[in-house]
């Protein structure tokens, strides 16, 4: 049975609040049944555009800097990501808005891409995220479940 929605957690275990993506997926694993794939990325391009072929409904979630408080949790649409976000200002080879847009054009991005920010803001080499990422990891999952349900 293909999947009704693939939610892609991006980022890196090891390099604190970048792990906010992961940390989302980590607490689907036990929110979402078997018709969502939860998939963990590293934010190379190839393997999200292949993740966004998965399913009709895309949700991805990664750690964002725009300049808000940590922890606040931002809402986009493939429609609506600013350029220039910081995006990727973690570990990731290439901003996963261009990423976006390159699964744009080639035809691969589903209808319904939806990307959950979490402001981040320490992105050092090390375990654990701050207080104000893993509270707004809790508010993210809330987030994704409520896009799910809709």
């Amino acid at each position: 049975m293909e999947p009704r929605a693939v939610v892609i957690g991006v980022g890196n275990r090891w390099r604190r609040d970048d792990m906010a993506g992961i940390a989302v997926v980590d607490q689907l694993r036990h929110r979402v049944g078997t018709e969502v794939d939860l998939v963990e990325s590293d934010g190379e391009p190839t393997r999200l555009i292949d993740a966004f072929e998965r399913a009709p409904q895309v949700i991805m979630v990664d750690a964002v800097v725009t300049g808000a408080e940590p922890g606040t949790v931002h809402r986009f649409t493939d429609t609506q990501l600013p350029d220039g976000m910081g995006i990727g200002q973690s570990s990731h080879l290439v901003q996963l808005v261009q990423t976006i847009q390159l699964g744009k054009l080639l035809g691969k991005l589903p209808n319904g891409l939806v990307l959950i920010g979490i402001e981040a803001s320490d992105f050092d080499n090390g375990e654990g995220m701050t207080s104000q990422v893993e509270v707004g990891v809790q508010a993210a999952v809330e987030a994704v479940v409520g896009e799910l349900s809709a």
